[in-house]
């Protein structure tokens, strides 16, 4: 079996000889102090592999396309890392273009998030990271996209969550930020504090978390069982903390914000929102006139999900 360098694993990928009945004229080996082969094999070749694979962690492109544009030079029949090195090579050209036109480092980063291939899209999170809070500090937010987030994607799950607080921190309202940061408490394993992330985020600005990414499957299905199974009105997510409170998934807060139910308060957010508050309201309600009063106000919203939320009671 022959060798093919595989740049990115730094493991020899193993090839099919040619055939012994198709026999090729090898010139005369070469003295061992003088093969080639040997030398390439065991210096240049690794050398060169490992250079490009660390530059491309840290992503700093145009060194890896340099280190790659050496290897396909020693091996010129290597198929699999030309196309490689073009591809590092073509991107490092886009970054290059994208620095002049940015002001920073990050946003020209951002700017070639579309060319960045699969294989590299764990190493540009990483970078984008480091480089928001870099630039911007802890918990830094670019055009909405909190660093945590990235760090999220780059599996830095404990980076990811000390961002993310550092973000809500500078913004408790980022519901961007704290669906994230539910995120990564639930890849932690840590469930019930994922879920009161989980359920805050969707209970003040359902719109803004990344509904499509959650992690946990049980929030994730939450908009399609209140259009698939309560057909409620409106957008599906706007109920989905209602509907989690219904289900099971989340348990409601202990207390109530002043002013939670108040016209003023209450009356901009969408419908879904407004029983939400209502139904954790009439389940801390003092007394029944209080309780009484918060079912027809979520009776008026949707008189499905109420009666659904009475018969489970029994």
């Amino acid at each position: 079996m022959g060798e093919q360098l595989d740049l990115f694993g730094y493991k020899p990928v193993l090839q099919p000889e040619p055939s012994p009945a198709a026999p090729v004229d090898l010139p005369a080996p070469l003295a061992p102090e003088t093969s080639p082969g040997q030398m390439d094999l065991f210096s240049d070749r690794w050398q060169r592999a490992a250079a490009a694979h660390k530059a491309l962690e840290s992503f700093d492109l145009d060194a890896a396309a340099e280190a790659l544009r050496e290897a396909v030079r020693l091996y010129p029949a290597d198929v699999a890392l030309l196309e490689r090195a073009e591809v590092v090579a073509r991107l490092a050209a886009s970054l290059r273009g994208a620095r002049r036109k940015h002001p920073t480092l990050a946003r020209a980063l951002a700017a070639i998030e579309p060319k960045v291939p699969p294989f590299l899209a764990t190493y540009w999170h990483r970078r984008m990271a480091d480089l928001l809070e870099v630039e911007g500090g802890a918990g830094a937010v670019l055009d909405a996209v909190p660093a945590g987030f990235h760090w999220l994607r780059a599996g830095e799950v404990v980076r990811a969550e000390e961002s993310l607080r550092s973000t809500l921190a500078r913004e408790p309202s980022d519901c961007r930020a704290r669906g994230y940061l539910a995120d990564a408490l639930f890849a932690q394993e840590r469930q019930a504090e994922a879920r009161i992330a989980y359920r805050e985020a969707l209970a003040l600005a359902p719109s803004q978390v990344d509904m499509c990414n959650v992690g946990d499957p049980s929030v994730q299905e939450l908009p399609s069982l209140a259009e698939t199974e309560y057909e409620l009105p409106g957008a599906p997510v706007e109920w989905a903390a209602a509907v989690g409170l219904l289900e099971g998934v989340f348990i409601p807060p202990l207390h109530l914000a002043d002013d939670w139910v108040g016209a003023q308060t209450i009356g901009g957010l969408a419908p879904g929102v407004r029983f939400y508050r209502w139904l954790v309201a009439e389940k801390l309600a003092r007394d029944d006139a209080h309780r009484i009063a918060c079912r027809r106000a979520m009776k008026a919203l949707s008189p499905r999900l109420l009666k659904e939320l009475l018969d489970r009671r029994g």
